[in-house]
């Protein structure tokens, strides 16, 4: 055995020790087919994590892709670092309700009609059940579920008003499919309601409604194993396939729902989750 393998293997134990295992993981991702050209999409809380992902995706696929956050300095920071002329930002905090038809009308005079909402933004907390607050309850429902809600209405409405057909893409979460006690799982329950009633409401109209739940994802929300990247260590014991879902995974799936291939796809609730939701 050489040393160079030696090293490997004690590396490797050392991860496995720590962890549990050890996955190296790579996704390949098809050379760009400009899938969305001339389309314009709004994405929600795009300046990291999945929202991120699917920001430099669609840019890649020739769409017009604008990113919203609370915090401007992100939002400018992240432009920078894409580099393209074809994205635009805006300081949106979705919680918000009064705003969001205002905002709406905003982007499509800078910008030009909108064509796909994927809703994204989110939060997440750690609390046990028992230790619960009702602010801290308040804080995740009113994003992840009120915050959504309000959202989608503006969406639909503006669909509608403007006898416009388009999609919207939901960012949820497996919490809305398995059961749970705590605000997040009751938030996600809530996300997976609304899209799908959304979409019995909107698909005569030519919108189609339908939502990404992922698993555990290596984002700002889950930072990978032990603090360290997915390039070091994949593993995680939670899902079937023992490795974390990629961001990169969850973007391709939001651009197959965005593209004319999924056009009669309609009020789903797609799990991306190695398997989790088979238990």
């Amino acid at each position: 055995m050489s040393i160079s393998s030696i090293k490997k293997y004690i590396s490797n134990f050392k991860k496995y020790i720590r962890t549990g295992g050890v996955v190296y993981t790579n996704v390949s991702i098809v050379a760009p087919s400009l899938q969305l050209s001339n389309k314009i999409v709004f994405v929600s809380g795009g300046t990291s994590g999945i929202g991120l992902g699917i920001a430099k995706l669609f840019l890649a696929e020739g769409a017009t892709v604008i990113i919203s956050g609370r915090n401007k300095k992100k939002l400018d920071e992240t432009k920078q670092a894409l580099n393209n002329q074809n994205l635009y930002t805006i300081c949106w905090d979705i919680t918000d309700e009064k705003i969001a038809d205002s905002k709406i009308h905003q982007l499509v005079v800078e910008v030009g009609g909108i064509d796909i909402f994927v809703n994204n933004a989110g939060i997440y907390d750690s609390a046990s059940w028992d230790k619960v607050t009702p602010e801290m309850y308040d804080k995740v429902v009113d994003t992840n579920q009120r915050g959504l809600y309000f959202m989608c209405q503006a969406e639909g409405r503006y669909f509608v008003e403007n006898n416009r057909k388009g999609k919207i893409i939901n960012i949820t979460s497996i919490a809305g499919i398995l059961t749970g006690f705590n605000p997040y799982n009751v938030s996600k329950w809530g996300a997976t309601c609304i899209t799908r009633g959304l979409a019995k409401v909107l698909v005569c109209k030519g919108v189609l409604v339908n939502a990404i739940a992922p698993g555990n994802v290596v984002t700002n929300i889950h930072r990978g194993v032990q603090g360290k990247s997915v390039e070091d260590n994949a593993y995680t014991s939670q899902h079937p396939t023992e490795r974390y879902t990629l961001v990169e995974e969850v973007a391709s799936l939001a651009l197959y729902l965005a593209s004319d291939a999924a056009n009669n796809i309609v009020g789903q609730v797609i799990a991306i989750d190695g398997g989790w939701t088979l238990n």
